[in-house]
């Protein structure tokens, strides 16, 4: 009978787990990188993986989530009135954000075959809910920190949010779209998007 882990290797390990992932799901991409690649790179069984993990999707979304942190605390503190033009920093600020996930390899991995339809499917609804949740929050305190900075905003804040993640739901779908027309397409979005939230300046 293995040992049990003590609370600083449960998180020594899940923090490996962590970081091995992102490395090899970045480099191999997801389909290819397999549960024994990851445990061997952390020096455990593979069996032991389970203790930490559901699944390798449950560890892919996991490391997904840290990366949209990343990239939400990456541009939540942009001074938009830098040079008196908000609503020229704010859509740059979203087609950087674009930028962003669309080279990250990581995120640009849903993109791929059935990676997509695989993780829906394997992860729990709950898990979802939340993930969903913490996203239109994420995006309702950008926005509230907009309107303290002084932006008058012509739409619910909730509307805006959801406007929002559906433009970052795009980037999931360039086949869809077009690719020839991709890029532009999604330009005029932001600025649909930016002149019809936001008031005159």
């Amino acid at each position: 009978m293995s040992r049990g882990f003590n609370e600083y290797e449960k998180q020594f390990i899940t923090n490996s787990l962590i970081e091995q992932g992102k490395i090899l799901f970045s480099n191999f991409g997801f389909q290819k990188t397999s549960i024994l690649e990851i445990t061997k790179n952390v020096g455990i069984a593979p069996g032991t993986f389970y203790k930490f993990f559901n699944s390798k999707e449950d560890l892919y979304f996991v490391i997904l989530e840290k990366e949209e942190e990343k990239i939400k605390e990456q541009y939540a503190n942009v001074d938009i009135f830098k040079e008196n033009q908000p609503k020229k920093a704010i859509k740059s600020i979203l087609q950087q954000m674009i930028n962003t996930i669309e080279t990250n390899p990581l995120i640009r991995e849903l993109y791929f075959g059935s990676n997509m339809e695989v993780l829906l499917k394997k992860l729990s609804p709950e898990l979802l809910e939340k993930h969903f949740k913490n996203d239109s929050n994420s995006l309702l305190s950008l926005i509230e920190k907009w309107k303290i900075e002084g932006i008058t905003l012509e739409e619910n804040p909730e509307v805006i949010a959801g406007v929002l993640r559906s433009l970052f739901v795009l980037t999931l779908h360039q086949k869809e779209i077009g690719a020839a027309v991709y890029r532009e397409t999604i330009e005029l979005f932001i600025d649909l998007i930016v002149d019809g939230i936001i008031q005159e300046e």
